[in-house]
């Protein structure tokens, strides 16, 4: 199976063909939070969309390659946000510490780490369709190679935005930035597992508060 996944059009692409694919990618997204990657089916998804199977096929080759593209975007917009917070970091230290200058102290962690939490769209789908993704892709080497070199740069880029957080409040880390990215993703999946199989209304909710109290604790122990 020949799968590709780049977002960006080639150059010959149309922005009306562009178009098509984000929104073939939306309704990929709505169909797997009600039925499950491995039921969602082309004609299905093609039909929230409001196009035929041509139009799915004219822009994918398979339903996997609709999958990786998603799961690239999504990662994508999500490194976007956190690398948009860090940017903006000295306008949101004193926001949340309540005065110009005033320096991040670890007992403040929390709050800082709820304002990137905030930054986040709903998280408990995407961590649904990221999990059976990884299930397809172990089963799929074709898959596989391509959602492990997603992940890498997801890794990679994630530990470049930490790195200029740390440095952005003050600390550093005693592990080199891989590894710190490493540890921290590991540990938000496992607490939103977690927190999902608690089940309720307010996965979310429940999320970030379990969140902030895992990774501050992290923080405070890894970072000086």
């Amino acid at each position: 199976m020949s799968i590709t996944t780049s977002e960006a059009p080639k150059p010959t692409e149309s922005a009306r063909r562009q178009k098509t694919r984000e929104r073939l990618m939306d309704a990929a997204f709505e169909v797997f939070s009600e039925v499950g990657i491995h039921a969602a089916t082309v004609e299905m998804i093609a039909e929230r969309a409001d196009f035929t199977r041509g139009a799915f096929y004219s822009n994918f080759d398979t339903k996997e390659e609709l999958f990786l593209a998603l799961a690239e975007r999504g990662n994508n917009q999500r490194l976007a946000l956190l690398r948009q917070s860090v940017e903006h970091m000295d306008q949101i230290l004193p926001e949340i510490l309540g005065a110009p200058g005033a320096k991040l102290q670890p007992e403040n962690l929390g709050l800082l780490v709820t304002s990137f939490l905030d930054q986040q769209n709903e998280n408990s789908y995407w961590f649904l369709f990221q999990s059976e993704l990884r299930l397809l892709a172990m089963r799929d080497p074709a898959v596989g190679s391509i959602y492990l070199e997603q992940k890498a740069a997801a890794e990679t880029e994630f530990a470049n935005i930490i790195s200029a957080a740390l440095r952005a409040v003050g600390l550093s880390s005693e592990l080199n930035p891989l590894e710190l990215a490493s540890v921290l993703t590991t540990t938000y999946e496992s607490t939103l597992q977690e927190a999902i199989m608690q089940g309720g209304p307010q996965v979310q909710k429940i999320a970030h508060e379990l969140v902030r109290t895992k990774l501050v604790a992290l923080i405070t122990q890894l970072a000086r």
